[in-house]
């Protein structure tokens, strides 16, 4: 399996606000799809599809449309919501399609969180038809002004264990490494203002901070949340308070 049971738990319980917490994967979408290029009538399928931003752009543009997620919730939300469109519950790397089944393979925020992202690509290169499209899009790890969040983060929550995040030119190197040829990448960036430090509280509450906070012994929430404040107010005072986001845009030819 490349997708872990911890991280399927996670996004069905997400299913209901995914799109609001991660405010910028409708844009990215639209853009991933627009990489792509596909025209009217072309079969893509797209893994990995949460609440369906890549799949909705897609659809847009006359495509006929297959969506897979590993989530049962997310599978869930996506046939109620877009009963036009084919959606199963499927893990990336155990596609249950027949060999050359598509023009065009799209997965958005996908391949940095599975656990063998080339086995993923593998199943990839082996549904797409010959000459197909592959389009993914890889988060780009950006701090900027909210370095004081994450120091406090960090340290009342600690840090996370694991390697080092997949780069664009890993995700290159597996792609040709996986059959596929001529890559390409493009830097796309979606910031977000905040109106004001209860706006970004309330971003982070979608995320499930204040049940994160019960967690902590003692005063220490109280002692997190005065904290929070004076620096989102601090943040807010001097320049105004951003979410900086960016991701890279691949794609690459099924040879």
């Amino acid at each position: 399996m490349t997708s872990t049971e911890q991280g399927r738990r996670k996004y069905d319980a997400l299913a209901d606000r995914y799109e609001e917490i991660y405010f910028y994967v409708a844009d990215m979408g639209q853009e991933l799809v627009s990489a792509a290029g596909p025209p009217p009538g072309a079969r893509l399928l797209d893994v990995g599809a949460g609440r369906g931003a890549v799949a909705r752009a897609a659809l847009a543009r006359g495509c006929a449309v297959t969506a897979v997620d590993a989530s049962a919730g997310m599978v869930a939300r996506l046939a109620d919501d877009h009963p036009e469109m084919v959606a199963r519950q499927q893990d990336a790397g155990a596609l249950d399609f027949p060999d050359g089944s598509f023009d065009v393979v799209t997965a958005g925020f996908l391949v940095q969180v599975l656990t063998e992202p080339a086995a993923a690509l593998a199943e990839f290169h082996r549904v797409l038809a010959p000459g197909g499209m592959v389009a993914l899009s890889l988060e780009r790890q950006t701090v900027g002004r909210l370095g004081w969040l994450h120091d406090l983060n960090r340290e009342f929550f600690g840090g996370e264990s694991g390697g080092d995040p997949l780069s664009p030119d890993g995700l290159d190197e597996l792609l040709v490494g996986s059959g596929f040829a001529a890559p390409e990448r493009a830097l796309v960036k979606v910031p977000k203002d905040m109106d004001d430090p209860a706006a970004l509280w309330d971003w982070l509450a979608l995320q499930g901070v204040p049940e994160a906070l019960d967690s902590l012994p003692g005063g220490e929430a109280v002692t997190f949340r005065e904290r929070f404040f004076r620096g989102a107010e601090e943040m807010h005072r001097n320049g105004g308070i951003t979410l900086e986001f960016a991701a890279t845009l691949h794609t690459a030819v099924r040879s």
